[in-house]
């Protein structure tokens, strides 16, 4: 899921001259002759002059665009968790020994960066140096290592506190390698502005490159080429087939169908309404959508902190607000149809990830309401209801419950809500408006609790910027927020339940600490793949927890947004040739950039 926002009045016409103007000028020697690409991975975000890839306030993260220049040491790819998955890109093997506490990474030789100089195991080493003296950094989630990485020729060497067979997403697929200097510059600074980033991907962002609405991105003359597998066309001379790729700012969904449907947009990553009919109908044979369900969207709970709320500290009450959820409506009305809803409490991406549910936690989320016992035999429910969830944990019923003298609760009245002496559930649900599906979403969570005695209101986030602020710093009650995606159920749950994720900024956001739930985490970490039975066990336990303790609770499978055009370029990843995760996106981004050809080339 990828989104932000804020406006301006005069942005439809900024960003048509923008993106027309662009069109016509001419490449800079040796630089591909292709048109420029115009891309956007999220609406709303304001930009700023800064292409930190561990901070996830910068431009370069908010965006989704620090892999146009920054690369990962593979290419994974989240929608398939086979071998057929990991791409080598700037590392060429890994080994684990020492019982998994030990990771061998063989790195690529004859990489450079954009500045011309070569790329060494001493940067690689340097940047998992920085991650671990400085927490701050650890944005993708590496773990704990016990000892600085050592280098011996092109080998780094990283030391973990505990066995990481499963961490591979983390260390190899989402660690963005930059320069030693600029690792050691973060370390002490980790949130300081980069206005020239440095990095090894197939784009650098040249003289000029960033304005506040539009971000240009040039071809690297030093581009190692990529190394796509195998898979054609990929660019094997080492110059991506785009002559620019150019990110426009846009306010927020509306505007992006508008820009796609004009032609100034040629590849889209967030949830544009209506998209078949205002884009795709338009022209079947160059305008195109897959959405592929490439991650868990839940409602996150603050469980910690100030801004806690005490009814949601009882897990009953999560459950029973689950319970409460009309997700066929979310999935319909607020997703378009796009996004299905979740069916399991237990959090794995589905269908993905199946072979791991458990057949206890399989279709335990009803598709509408399940309010009490009446509502449950008339739909034939055998599961859990919003009633015996609260009336279990001692919660009184409103008055005239499950009657027609119900008159819905909006907190002025304690009996007239679900109440355990004169305290009631109330809370609200933080979102941006700009995001106009979690919006939507949000309103209808917030009506349905209403009329089932639980007093919920909306409260608008403003922009992506703020938003994401007052997640990482637990101000919010809840929040809808897609799920960390991943291609195994490690990622997810790590996102959901660490604390070195909440510590980090980019997960935990409810403040979980839990030694149960790290000590399940770290038998994952500590379980070899090739031990199926023991894999399915561990996950099925995490499965469970977060079933029963619900500190997030899942809506829908949440679609990797994914629209575009090939009247420009062709060899985009869709359901026929579903070669990678197909959004505009870290870490995927340069995979797919240096796969496309020019159309009618």
């Amino acid at each position: 899921m990828n989104r932000k926002i804020s406006g301006v009045a005069t942005v439809a016409a900024l960003l048509g001259l923008a993106a027309c103007g662009s069109s016509s000028t001419a490449p800079p020697p040796g630089a591909s002759a292709g048109k420029p690409l115009v891309e956007e991975a999220t609406t709303g975000s304001t930009f700023s002059n800064d292409f930190n890839p561990f901070d996830s306030n910068s431009t370069a993260r908010a965006m989704n665009l620090a892999s146009i220049v920054y690369e990962p040491l593979y290419e994974l790819d989240a929608l398939d968790p086979t071998p057929n998955g990991s791409h080598p890109w700037l590392a060429t093997g890994y080994t684990f020994s020492n019982g998994g506490n030990s990771l061998a990474i063989t790195v690529r030789q004859g990489v450079k960066f954009n500045d011309g100089s070569a790329l060494s195991a001493s940067d690689v080493a340097a940047t998992f140096k920085a991650i671990k003296d400085q927490p701050k950094l650890d944005w993708s989630g590496v773990p704990v290592q016990s000892a600085d990485p050592s280098v011996s020729g092109s080998i780094v060497t990283l030391s973990f506190s505990s066995p990481q067979y499963t961490n591979l997403w983390s260390i190899l697929g989402t660690t963005f390698i930059v320069q030693a200097s600029v690792a050691r510059q973060l370390t002490s600074n980790p949130t300081m502005a980069i206005t020239n980033p440095v990095g090894t991907g197939p784009f650098m962002l040249g003289a000029g490159g960033y304005t506040a609405q539009l971000i240009t991105f040039t071809p690297n003359p030093h581009y190692w080429g990529g190394n796509c597998a195998g898979h054609v066309p990929c660019t094997a001379n080492g110059k991506p087939p785009e002559s620019k790729v150019e990110i426009p700012y846009i306010a927020d969904n509306n505007t992006a169908a508008q820009q796609l449907a004009s032609g100034n947009l040629d590849w889209a990553g967030n949830d544009v309404p209506n998209v078949y009919q205002t884009f795709v109908n338009l022209n079947p044979l160059t305008n195109h959508a897959w959405f592929a369900s490439g991650n868990t969207v839940t409602l996150w709970f603050n469980l910690t902190g100030p801004h806690a709320v005490p009814a949601l500290k009882d897990a009953a009450v999560r459950r029973a607000i689950s319970m409460g959820i009309d997700r066929q409506a979310l999935a319909q009305l607020g997703e378009s149809g796009y996004e299905y809803p979740a069916t399991s409490s237990g959090g794995l991406i589905l269908p993905n990830q199946k072979v791991y549910l458990s057949s206890a936690l399989t279709n335990d989320l009803p598709a509408t309401p399940e309010t009490s016992a009446k509502q449950a035999s008339t739909d034939k429910w055998q599961g859990d209801t919003v009633e015996k969830e609260l009336t279990g944990a001692g919660w009184a019923p409103p008055a005239g419950w499950g009657t027609s003298s119900e008159v819905g609760c909006d907190g002025s009245v304690v009996a007239n809500c679900w109440h355990k002496g004169s305290q009631i559930i109330q809370f609200s649900i933080y979102d941006p408006q700009p995001f106009s599906d979690y919006w939507e979403d949000a309103t209808l969570i917030s009506q349905e609790l209403q009329a089932e005695g639980m007093a919920v209101t909306t409260s608008d986030g403003k922009d992506y910027n703020t938003w994401n602020g007052n997640l990482g710093s637990g101000n919010f009650q809840t929040a809808i927020h897609w799920g960390a995606g991943g291609n195994i159920p490690y990622v997810q749950f790590y996102n959901w339940l660490d604390p070195a994720s909440q510590q980090a900024g980019s997960g935990n956001f409810g403040g979980v600490n839990d030694s149960a739930a790290t000590q399940l985490l770290h038998q994952y970490e500590a379980t070899d793949p090739s031990n199926a039975s023991q894999l399915t066990q561990v996950v099925q336990g995490l499965e469970t927890y977060l079933s029963t303790n619900a500190p997030v609770v899942p809506l829908l499978y949440g679609a990797d947004w994914n629209v575009f055009s090939s009247a420009k370029y062709v060899g985009w990843p869709n359901q026929t040739n579903p070669y990678m995760n197909p959004s505009p996106n870290d870490p995927e981004m340069p995979y797919i950039l240096m796969s496309l050809s020019a159309a009618n080339s």
